[in-house]
């Protein structure tokens, strides 16, 4: 909870030392909600030597500022790349579980041919009608309706 509240104010600061332009692109709601949400006792700096990507920042932000450039501060091109990125990195994660677990439940298993001895055990089952439906039924000829 805690480390959560530090990225939030990690992010805010860095969000801060945008250029007004880029600033202007993220939604005033999440900016709000990031200023809400963070620790005002932890104490975050940005080195000015260092770029961006260098500085000293919890993992937790990371994660919240590719989201933010992401989904308001990336070109088109950019976002669709990251886009195509990230779902290649699903699928990738996907064939790992299903080699580490290899599950064939959901593999279409090939039908087996009824022989008759397999058509022995198969048995049919007979729908019949209620007394009630029947009678119902022989009303409703005898009065053609």
């Amino acid at each position: 909870m805690n480390n959560r509240k530090n990225a939030y104010t990690e992010v805010y600061t860095i969000l801060q030392d945008l250029n007004e332009e880029e600033y202007n692109k993220i939604p005033f709601e999440v900016v709000e909600t990031i200023e809400k949400n963070r620790n005002e006792e932890y104490d975050y700096e940005l080195d000015e030597e260092l770029k961006l990507k260098d500085q000293q920042m919890l993992p937790e932000t990371k994660t919240i500022l590719f989201n933010l450039f992401r989904d308001y501060l990336a070109t088109p091109e950019q976002k669709s790349k990251i886009i195509r990125m990230q779902n290649e990195e699903r699928q990738k994660n996907e064939l790992k579980k299903q080699q580490m677990y290899k599950s064939d439940i959901f593999v279409n298993k090939p039908k087996e041919n009824f022989t008759e001895e397999n058509n022995e055990e198969m048995r049919i089952v007979r729908y019949k009608e209620n007394i009630f439906k029947k009678i119902l039924n022989k009303i409703k000829n005898f009065l053609h309706i």
